[in-house]
């Protein structure tokens, strides 16, 4: 938060931590699969950290406006809005339809990963970086309505599959 063009060294820090953190998440998860390392609190804390991440390097990036790429402010309350509607839909989903495991979805991964390449975009200062977060934004409300349809399926079938 403290980053100005004088202080690019806080920008570099930003810049390594979050590529530490994004590959240590990654590794993580081969880790699991590969040694079949796979359980129930992992399965949310996983998919909780990926989205601390990005909605965190997001809210960050928003409030600094000294980066080359301006995040808007809006952005990151987008991401928010998505991540906490599908959480509190899926919680009502399983109150009323009893346990729907929810399944990560091609598109979900995706957007995972365009929305972590923009953040990198815009600590790297690539010169595309807006297309990019432009680009993270179409992916991210695609996949709102993929999970939300997918969810809504569910809900109406008895058996949650």
């Amino acid at each position: 938060m403290s980053y100005t063009p004088e202080k690019q060294w806080l920008r570099h820090l930003a810049l390594f931590v979050y590529i530490v953190a994004a590959v240590s998440d990654a590794v993580d998860g081969i880790v699991a699969r590969a040694f079949d390392q796979k359980t129930k609190l992992g399965a949310v804390l996983d998919p909780l950290a990926d989205k601390l991440l990005v909605n965190l390097g997001f809210v960050f990036l928003a409030v600094n406006p000294h980066f080359e790429t301006q995040v808007p402010g809006w952005l990151p309350v987008i991401l928010l809005s998505r991540d906490i509607s599908l959480a509190g839909f899926g919680i009502v989903v399983n109150h009323y339809y009893g346990p729907v495991v929810p399944k990560p979805r091609v598109l979900g991964k995706i957007t995972m990963v365009v929305q972590s390449a923009s953040v990198l975009g815009v600590l790297f200062e690539v010169n595309f970086a807006w297309e990019l977060l432009m680009v993270m934004l179409f992916f991210t409300i695609v996949s709102w309505i993929d999970y939300t349809y997918i969810g809504l399926r569910k809900s109406g079938d008895e058996d949650g599959n």
